[in-house]
């Protein structure tokens, strides 16, 4: 009997030595466990703007294409794509059809003659045709920049024939194509900023100034007219551009980064993690207002001082603790 209570007693030592020993272990992964590091910022009041966002492109309000003012041969084309020009400039000269075959008649004369006589007779005949020969200056109507040059030298045209094409690049405006479900907040007179992603030039501010009171069938969008600042002369016309418009401005709002909100869509919902303790990181749900290109209306689910994370957060189970990395830091 003894002895079967002395190996009872054995079996319950061991028992609890690895119990004790598992508990241990299990403390050591628990306190060894690498954190999650995390950016923070707070929610906090402030002011945003309410945009309206499209795209579109640059038009000019000026744009003329030069033509001939008589039939007959192209002389000279003094200007090509991209060159500035002035009022009055001669872009071309057209040599007239009657004055063009006289020219070509003495020529054939000087190349046909035989005889002294008849070279000198030939030489005053193409030196009369080409002294009295009618020429069509054409000239510039406004200050502006040639787009498009339609004919070459020595090429024939008739009375109207285009033969460049120029545009004034200071009224050049954007037209956007406004979402139908967008146009009701839309003004006259709101700011606007249009941005051109194909080219390295600063954004371009406007103004609305008109929107077309029809509506496009197949896009569902309406044209809204922008009156712009100054333009670099990088753009043209036809190139393509965002804008945004400034519909609203709300003041005193809470705000929180726009990295630290993310939409659940199988929920379909937004959520933040918001860092309870310095060190837990809570899912939590939000209602969102409006957002800027930086910051995100918070309407509901925080409060002015709560702390969420915005780098590092997303992806991370609830209640999962972590280690806050001040973002001066992690930005070195």
């Amino acid at each position: 009997m003894t002895i079967q209570r002395s190996a009872v007693l054995t079996c319950v030592l061991c028992a609890a030595v690895l119990a004790g020993c598992n508990s241990n272990n299990e403390e050591s992964e628990a306190e060894v466990r690498p954190r999650a590091s995390v950016e923070v910022a707070s929610a906090t009041p402030g002011t945003i703007d309410n945009l309206v966002h499209a795209t579109g492109s640059f038009q000019v309000l000026r744009d003329e294409k030069v033509k001939s003012t008589i039939t007959g041969k192209v002389e000279n084309v003094l200007v090509l794509e991209g060159d500035a020009v002035h009022k009055g400039q001669i872009l071309a000269m057209i040599l007239s059809q009657e004055s063009n075959a006289a020219i070509a008649g003495a020529e054939q004369l000087l190349s046909q003659a035989s005889t002294e006589a008849e070279r000198a007779r030939a030489e005053t005949t193409l030196q009369l045709a080409q002294r009295t020969a009618a020429v069509a200056r054409i000239a510039a109507p406004f200050d502006g920049a040639i787009v498009h040059r339609f004919v070459t030298e020595g090429e024939l045209v008739t009375q109207g024939s285009d033969l460049v094409e120029i545009i004034d690049p200071k009224t050049e405006y954007f037209i956007a194509n406004i979402p139908v479900n967008s146009v009701s907040s839309i003004k006259t007179g709101q700011q606007a900023t249009v941005i051109i992603p194909a080219l390295h030039v600063p954004p371009i501010r406007g103004t609305v100034q008109a929107i077309n009171p029809t509506t496009d069938p197949n896009s569902q969008s309406v044209q809204v007219r922008i009156s712009l600042g100054a333009v670099s002369s990088l753009v043209t016309a036809g190139t393509f551009g965002n804008v945004q418009i400034k519909v609203a401005q709300f003041r005193s709002v809470l705000l929180v980064p726009k990295s630290a909100v993310f939409h659940d869509d199988e929920l379909d919902q937004y959520e933040v993690w918001r860092i309870q303790g310095d060190s837990l990181a809570l899912i939590t749900r939000v209602s969102v207002g409006v957002s800027d290109t930086s910051n995100v209306e918070i309407t509901s689910g925080l409060r002015p001082g709560d702390i969420v994370a915005t780098v590092g957060g997303y992806g991370l189970p609830d209640s999962t603790q972590v280690t806050v990395t001040p973002r001066n830091e992690h930005a070195e």
